[in-house]
């Protein structure tokens, strides 16, 4: 069967002697991996269209029952040149794909995290900093195509609203994503969050990403805001979400 389908490309390795080995995730059918002979030729009928982190409508041979189904068409359907000229623009869109890559199963369609992939680099495109929010931002709302929804406005025993102002730290609850509010914080375990980190969880919930590029963390910020999604994710998922090609970049830049 021939389909034809816009995708993500999510990670492209080396496949024999000229070909690559893609894995994308396509509107269509979710995560498919793809077969694309030739494609390392300096002259190939691809061009850049299987570059990771791209958006490309791809056409390919869907053997039913197999895993692997061979590309025979690719072409750019929405240019996202930008993506490669900062590094920090670059290793957080490969992290985002990371983050899709590790978690979804083979062809099990899913048109909102395809959109919400897709929003998520095209902003970060079009953005200048702040890329880190961004990042933020995207596992704040993947966590609920998950199944796993945050909810950092209630508190997680009384399901009353939650104010940052209303204490300068918090312990927010892994396993719902949601602040104990002051008057159950003393009875309750969990990952410690300024306030002011606090409301900027809240805030990245209620935004669109364009938005979240406008909004500058402290390094404490950064990094409370990474530690408990990657705790978040870890909990839910039981094992840690691979952001191998992001880290492996930092290490070779010296960061």
């Amino acid at each position: 069967m021939i389909s034809t389908t816009e995708a993500i490309i999510l990670k492209s390795v080396k496949y024999r002697d000229s070909g690559k080995l893609l894995t994308v995730y396509t509107a269509e059918f979710g995560r498919c991996s793809l077969i694309a002979n030739g494609a390392r030729k300096a002259k190939n009928k691809f061009g850049s269209a299987l570059e990771p982190m791209s958006c490309s409508t791809l056409t390919f041979y869907k053997r039913l029952g197999k895993d692997l189904h061979t590309l025979s068409g690719a072409e750019t359907a929405v240019p996202m040149r930008n993506l490669m000229d900062s590094f920090d623009r670059m290793t957080t869109g490969l992290a985002i794909c990371e983050t899709v890559h590790s978690t979804q199963t083979h062809e099990e369609q899913n048109l909102a995290i395809f959109t919400l992939l897709k929003q998520s680099l095209l902003a970060l495109n079009a953005g200048e900093g702040n890329e880190q929010t961004l990042l933020a931002w995207f596992q704040a709302h993947y966590a609920a195509q998950l199944g796993f929804r945050l909810a950092p406005d209630f508190c997680a025993a009384s399901g009353e609203a939650v104010s940052p102002s209303d204490a300068p730290q918090f312990v927010l609850s892994l396993a719902d994503g949601a602040p104990y509010s002051p008057a159950f914080a003393q009875v309750n375990t969990g990952f410690r969050m300024d306030a002011g980190t606090l409301a900027i969880l809240q805030r990245l919930l209620h935004i669109p990403p364009e938005q979240a590029l406008r909004i500058a963390l402290s390094e404490r910020q950064h990094t409370q805001l990474s530690d408990f999604l990657t705790l978040y994710y870890q909990f839910h998922l039981d094992r840690t979400v691979s952001d191998r090609s992001r880290r492996f970049m930092q290490a070779a830049q010296g960061l």
